[in-house]
């Protein structure tokens, strides 16, 4: 969350040789060295999210104005236009937001520069996935309890290669349902009765090693209905030959000590679960239904007067669109009657792999064959919970 102190000290700014902003002297810029220092007051108050209201995270950061009291407060500066380039990473923007908040709230004599520092990062953390999400025009990504449900219940080759794994979009926020965020839990150890509410996932070339990309995994943890923080795990890829479980190996190794086992094993689930979501995504007959709610409500203001424009646009600001994925109901081959065998009700796990296909079979493609629940006839309550098959955590 934003952090009070900070937040406070908004009216408590002294210099200490470093020029800071005040927009009470009609300042909105300055060029300090080859850096320009921008105030961003006004959006970094609007940038607080406590309560999420039941909407995908980013969204309700959208809803708050956050957005737009970035666009009106960086939208002519070099800092929007380098941040809009393809390419640009989380951790590009999130270094160049701290040097905006240490020199907008430079620490005061009475403070510890350490806890200062690291309060400073953790909102650079929160401003940073947000701006990246809206300048690279994001998409909220909502898979159907359905497919949430197959998707738990099966598992994917590690050995598949990284060329497969193709997120459509260059930003995208999969919002988990239910059954995913039963499925999908952080460690107990740490974050005791939280849920991710989803993860952002930035997918684009990187501009200074052609050839490679970079794919970053946000991951966003609430208790109830209240943000409470979020996970970064960041690799890259050449798109080629890399197999998932090299590429996983080397992300979740990436975050080295930051990872105890329970840790790992929770990010080692979500990574996963994500995976399999965009190999979905990439079936040719996937189901994919786009729902355009704001736009279908800005398009109707376009023709509304002023005042009524006003009220409508106010009344619809947590509309938000979004890409259902998935089928509407379990296939009929999912479930099963099993015969007269005395096993209990239980999933046989799906998963997915590459098939040899055309002349000779010396071509591959991608299936899904998807998790069957056995003796479903017998259910008495919901379906048996999703078990974790052994050779999907090996890592």
């Amino acid at each position: 969350m934003m952090d009070d102190r900070i937040s406070s000290r908004m009216g408590q700014r002294k210099g200490g040789g470093v020029p800071v902003l005040d927009r009470t002297g009609g300042a909105r810029r300055l060029r300090h060295g080859n850096e320009e220092l921008v105030y961003i007051g006004d959006a970094f108050e609007r940038s607080h999210v406590e309560a999420l209201n039941g909407r995908p995270y980013p969204v309700e950061w959208r809803r708050q104005g956050a957005e737009e009291a970035w666009s009106r407060a960086l939208g002519e500066t070099h800092l929007w236009r380098r941040w809009s380039a393809p390419g640009t990473s989380c951790a590009a923007i999130r270094d160049e937001m701290l040097w905006q908040l240490e020199r907008n709230f430079p620490l005061l004599e009475h403070e510890n520069p350490e806890s200062l520092r690291n309060s400073q990062t953790h909102i650079a953390n929160q401003i940073s996935v947000n701006l990246l999400y809206c300048l690279h025009k994001g998409t909220v990504i909502e898979a159907t309890p359905a497919l949430e449900s197959l998707l738990a219940n099966s598992d994917v080759d590690l050995g598949l290669p990284m060329s497969m794994v193709a997120p459509p979009f260059a930003a995208q926020y999969l919002h988990f349902g239910e059954l995913a965020m039963r499925h999908l839990t952080p460690p107990a150890s740490s974050m005791p009765g939280h849920a991710f509410d989803g993860a952002f996932c930035f997918f684009g070339p990187r501009a200074d090693a052609p050839g490679r990309w970079r794919l970053e995994l946000i991951l966003i943890s609430k208790r109830g209905d209240r943000y409470s923080g979020q996970v970064t795990l960041a690799g890259e890829t050449d798109r080629g030959d890399t197999s998932l479980a090299q590429w996983m190996e080397w992300v979740l190794g990436a975050a080295g000590g930051r990872l105890d086992d329970d840790c790992r094993e929770a990010m080692h689930a979500v990574v996963s679960y994500v995976v399999k979501l965009f190999l979905y995504m990439g079936l040719k007959h996937a189901r994919r239904v786009e729902r355009n709610d704001r736009d279908d409500v800005l398009k109707r203001a376009k023709g509304l007067g002023e005042r009524k424009r006003d009220r409508l646009l106010k009344r619809t600001a947590s509309l938000y669109n979004a890409i259902l994925v998935g089928p509407e109901t379990l296939p009929a081959q999912a479930t099963s009657c099993g015969g007269g065998s005395a096993v209990a009700p239980h999933w046989r796990r799906g998963h997915f792999r590459m098939q040899p296909c055309g002349p000779g079979w010396q071509e591959r493609k991608l299936i899904f064959v998807a998790p069957a629940l056995i003796h479903a006839d017998r259910l008495q309550d919901e379906p048996p919970a999703p078990k974790a098959y052994c050779a999907d955590a090996r890592l």
